[in-house]
């Protein structure tokens, strides 16, 4: 037997027919060329890393790679004993599996294996012509006409260029040194990227079109619609799906922070579809697995890699909570480490660069995006343990589960919070320059979050005191809790609503996580359960007054000349009100 599975094995090994890198290629025929292994997304690291040359993951225009799982019909744990070519590559037929080794292998004793094994299949993307269902080429093909007709090189450029100064800061999910490998932005990047995430890239960076000299009078008076860019994102997105790369998610990642078509509806369930979605990509390219300790695959894709992975952990979680729907993602599922300053991008390029000016924010702020990913681990625990099926049925008539399981909770809110530089403090002046201009800041959506999520905490907490039995009423020591949690709520309702009144326009005409709208709305149904559930004149004056306070701030945030990010929070608020009885409604 054992003869035999080595004959197999041999035979299996002799079908291995991808060849080395050519060591006499130069890296700059590599970088941004139409090279043999040259990316459709934008990987165009010249593979060099200390000496040795190293092979992205996602790196071949031919093949796409996907994660091997543990009970599929490739297992790991067989695909570890076929010998493996100098790229850790063996082939058989159209499908060439590519191990990736790690320094934990590299420190086990002569005779142990590494667990688990780490094993990716480059699948040939002709297998997956037949794949069904997809889209015609003619309409692909149109596609690339009207996307084409939209703007010149230089306007093109500058999008993309408005998008590394105003989004990417808060969502870092592409790798900015690949995107200007010397300081600047070359047109072949037009060509290399996918349709899908290039046109996501133009919607998701057209309203920061008045901050750009040229594009304020080239293109103000007659933009693109933003949501033909996004159709045209979402058609290549599903003909992407058969053979998805990192750009297939990231793609996917920004049609889910675009901006509502109608400011005064909720989302529709597409976009919880999508982030179903994009979670099952996710887990088919591998993210889910911590990967800094690979040494297979560049350091800037391992690091795109984690930051992928948290922009989709954090969109799931967001979107859920404002949905009301259950998270895609359980903590057994993953095991990324936290996010570090060793994962992000420095916040500067060269200042020395030929790069177009005011392109990039000389004083970016990368904290964003980790204390996000840190604040939404917070988020993900507080849904698991209040808001899961089965945790409702446990706290909502348990005051005193609710209170055990919020302590931990809550000291780890007030250590994020206490955690922030100073750029991030939750209350702060307009940010200005150097020369008193204001500038724009996506921060205060970080800010939002917080106080959400600790709003979050607080209605689980308020549950159960309307489910009180006559003895726990009477009872001195639940009695005390429930003052300090209605105290608590109250504090959190206050600070929700001086947050919006300090808002200026530096911070309502930035970029916001999409999930903000149902942010607002979220902390107008907060305010409207205090009121409602007062429990003394004197409460209920107190609560009504800041309910009016935050009724007209957020008038003021979402007049005509707003985003639309609380006219969904706006019109919750005035329905409730009227409901209530506390608003009269005007003569019909």
């Amino acid at each position: 037997m054992g003869n035999r599975v080595g004959r197999e094995l041999q035979s299996f090994n002799g079908l291995n027919g991808h060849d080395a890198l050519d060591p006499n290629s130069s890296p700059n025929q590599l970088h941004l060329g139409q090279a043999q292994d040259a990316s459709p997304i934008y990987n165009m690291d010249p593979w060099l890393q200390g000496g040795v040359r190293i092979r992205p993951l996602d790196s071949q225009s031919t093949r796409s790679a996907r994660f091997i799982g543990e009970t599929g019909e490739s297992n790991p744990y067989l695909l570890r004993h076929y010998r493996y070519n100098e790229n850790d590559e063996c082939t058989i037929s159209k499908l060439t599996y590519r191990r990736i080794k790690t320094n934990l292998n590299q420190n086990i004793l002569p005779g142990e294996k590494g667990e688990p094994p780490v094993v990716f299949m480059l699948a040939d993307d002709s297998l997956a012509q037949k794949g069904e269902p997809r889209v015609e080429e003619d309409v692909l093909a149109k596609a690339h006409s009207d996307i084409a007709g939209m703007f010149n090189e230089q306007e093109a450029l500058r999008l993309i260029g408005l998008f590394f100064r105003f989004v990417y800061p808060a969502f870092p999910i592409l790798s900015r040194g690949e995107m200007y490998p010397n300081g600047s932005l070359s047109p072949s990047i037009l060509h290399l990227l996918p349709m899908s995430l290039l046109s996501a890239m133009y919607a998701t960076a057209l309203p920061f079109m008045l901050y750009d000299d040229l594009l304020a009078t080239t293109l103000v008076h007659s933009p693109p619609p933003a949501h033909q860019l996004f159709r045209i994102s979402w058609i290549s997105v599903t003909q992407e799906l058969h053979t998805p790369r990192l750009a297939t998610l990231q793609a996917c990642l920004l049609l889910l922070q675009r901006a509502p078509t109608n400011r005064y509806t909720t989302d529709t369930p597409w976009k919880t579809s999508l982030v179903g979605w994009s979670v099952s990509l996710a887990q088919t390219l591998g993210l889910p697995k911590e990967c800094s300790d690979w040494t297979s695959i560049p350091t800037w894709e391992m690091t795109l890699r984690k930051r992928l992975w948290y922009g989709v952990f954090i969109m799931d979680k967001w979107a859920s909570l404002g949905a009301g729907m259950p998270s895609h993602i359980r903590s057994d599922d993953f095991d990324v480490l936290p996010l570090t300053e060793a994962d992000l991008e420095p916040p500067t390029l060269d200042p020395h660069s030929n790069a177009i000016p005011g392109f990039l924010d000389p004083e970016t702020d990368s904290n964003h995006f980790r204390l996000l990913s840190e604040l939404t681990m917070i988020l993900s625990d507080i849904m698991d343990s209040y808001y899961s099926l089965r945790a409702t049925q446990r706290t909502s008539k348990d005051f005193t589960l609710s209170l055990e399981l919020a302590r931990p909770l809550r000291s780890r809110l007030k250590l994020w919070n206490d955690s922030l530089p100073p750029a991030l403090a939750l209350r702060q002046p307009e940010r200005v320059d150097s020369r008193g201009m204001t500038r724009l800041s996506a921060n205060p959506s970080l800010s939002l979050a917080y106080i959400v999520a600790t709003m979050t905490l607080f209605r689980a907490l308020l549950r159960p005191l309307e489910n009180l039995t006559s003895v726990e009423e009477e009872d001195h020591g639940i009695v005390g809790s429930r003052l300090a949690v209605r105290a608590g709520a109250k504090e959190c309702a206050k600070e929700v609503v001086e947050f919006v009144e300090n808002l200026g326009r530096g911070a309502l005409d930035a970029f916001w996580h999409s999930w903000s709208r149902a942010n607002f709305a979220i902390a107008s149904s907060f305010l409207m359960q205090l009121l409602v559930t007062s429990e003394s004149d004197a409460e209920s004056t107190e609560i009504n007054d800041l309910v009016a306070r935050w009724r007209w701030a957020m008038r003021i945030g979402s007049g005509s000349t707003g985003n639309g990010l609380m006219s969904l929070g706006l019109l919750r608020l005035d329905g409730l009100l009227l409901e209530n009885g506390t608003v009269q409604p005007g003569p019909g």
